[in-house]
């Protein structure tokens, strides 16, 4: 999360700035104040616009307290707020139906996934007639794998980037913040935490908590999540028969069958290649657990991140995201999600101003469809921003990006801003993967 700013309880009108909030030697006080402001509206005081309404939540099974955003209030905060979240219309998510993605008042996502995680849920099936076919222009009834994965790297704001998260990204950072973020996805009944296993280091806590989760899986008939970066590819070694993740401890052997693997194949081709190329590919696997160490793979996407955990969707986005980084840059790259005809940019820029968002757009084809497609995009930004007011290359005419447009000058250097204000401290038992 970028910045922790000051905010006010209502009730009282007292306000407690961002080193009250966050610095050890006030914790107890801190905690004192949200006991009793447990109830009541707190206002966060973030350059934005709207109410920027919080409520004190009390975290289950302990005796410690937090805040948090009202339901569908993230985009009232500033940009850099530890509590903004983009509007639906500015990602894929606009792309699903009503229901599938909602905010509830007790800050938890209630999602309506395409699987469920109980083992008497229908399972995954390797010809789609489990699902209604795709017809462009009506939005999704539910969410697949892939949409839960980046789910979970935008509720953990692996989807910002800020010039001081430089070094921060660590992998055994990015699989407990991934972890933490699962903690508020609810669906079947249970969070997305309840099943999930990510990245850990042989002999940790979290490769501990691995098999915690997959002994409570066994035991209450669970199908488990798995989400980790795939191990560096050896060719051979790696022939997807079986999936190999890094930092696998404590979870189980994961066999895929030849329709999931062919299924992925398909669908994958692009990160698969990225993967054999070297660059970083997280993979999401859902899994039937089978007798002693093996689960069986019921089905897996892959979604290709850049060196800073950005998700990428292809090669020309990879070189944008560098030049952006390099520039000291601070972005937003909008999770696609299953969207397919809705408008939104590759990148927003979150430095133009304080309730700015300025959209950059990759225009990377060149086919008949692609061209009607890019006209009525075109149409759409000068419509909503004006001609100046969003960016474009047209990557197909410059594919080794060569002539890439230089971004609009910022408004805000948060090369200046006190590092404490980047990315939620870690635990000190937190390590890296690799």
């Amino acid at each position: 999360m970028p910045t922790t700013y000051e905010v006010r309880v209502v009730s009282t009108q007292k306000k407690y700035s961002k080193e009250f909030q966050t610095e050890k030697e006030f914790a107890d006080g801190w905690k004192s104040v949200l006991q009793r402001a447990h109830g009541a509206q707190v206002i966060c005081l973030c350059p934005g616009n709207g109410n920027r309404y919080l409520s004190v939540k009390h975290r289950e099974g302990s005796d410690s307290y937090h805040l948090a955003r009202y339901a569908n209030t993230g985009p009232e905060h500033a940009t850099d707020c530890r509590f903004y979240a983009p509007a639906a219309e500015r990602s894929g998510l606009q792309g699903y139906d009503v229901g599938v993605v909602e905010e509830a008042e007790d800050n938890t996502l209630r999602i309506r996934l395409a699987h469920g995680l109980r083992i008497n849920d229908a399972a995954p099936s390797g010809d789609g007639h489990d699902l209604p076919p795709r017809i462009p222009g009506v939005k999704k009834p539910s969410m697949k794998l892939l949409g839960l994965l980046q789910l979970l790297w935008l509720e953990a704001g692996l989807a910002n980037w800020y010039p001081l998260m430089e070094g921060k990204r660590k992998s055994g950072a990015v699989s407990y913040w991934v972890s933490e973020a699962a903690k508020r996805v609810r669906a079947s009944r249970m969070t997305i935490h309840d099943v999930l296993v990510v990245s850990a280091s042989k002999g940790s806590g979290r490769a501990t908590e691995n098999a915690g989760v997959v002994a409570a899986a066994r035991a209450h008939k669970r199908r488990l999540i798995a989400v980790a970066p795939l191990a560096r590819y050896d060719a051979t070694r790696h022939d997807l028969r079986q999936l190999p993740l890094a930092g696998p401890f404590g979870m189980p052997t994961m066999d895929i069958r030849f329709e999931v693997r062919s299924r992925a194949e398909r669908s994958f081709a692009a990160e698969l290649a990225a993967w054999k190329a070297g660059h970083k590919v997280i993979a999401i696997a859902q899994l039937n657990l089978k007798e002693g160490r093996y689960a069986d793979v019921l089905d897996l996407a892959l979604m290709r991140v850049s060196e800073r955990m950005i998700p990428l969707d292809s090669g020309y986005e990879a070189l944008i995201e560098a030049k952006l980084h390099a520039e000291g840059r601070a972005f937003f790259k909008p999770p696609r999600f299953e969207a397919e005809d809705e408008i939104f940019p590759d990148f927003w820029l979150l430095d133009m101003g304080r309730d700015t968002q300025f959209p950059l757009e990759v225009f990377g084809m060149d086919t008949e469809e692609y061209r009607t497609r890019r006209q009525r995009k075109i149409r759409w930004y000068n419509g909503q921003y004006g001609s100046t007011g969003w960016w474009h290359w047209d990557a197909f005419q410059d594919p080794k990006g060569s002539g890439i447009p230089p971004f609009p000058e910022r408004a805000i250097n948060y090369r200046d801003k006190d590092a404490s204000a980047t990315e939620d401290d870690v635990p000190e038992s937190v390590v890296d993967i690799d």
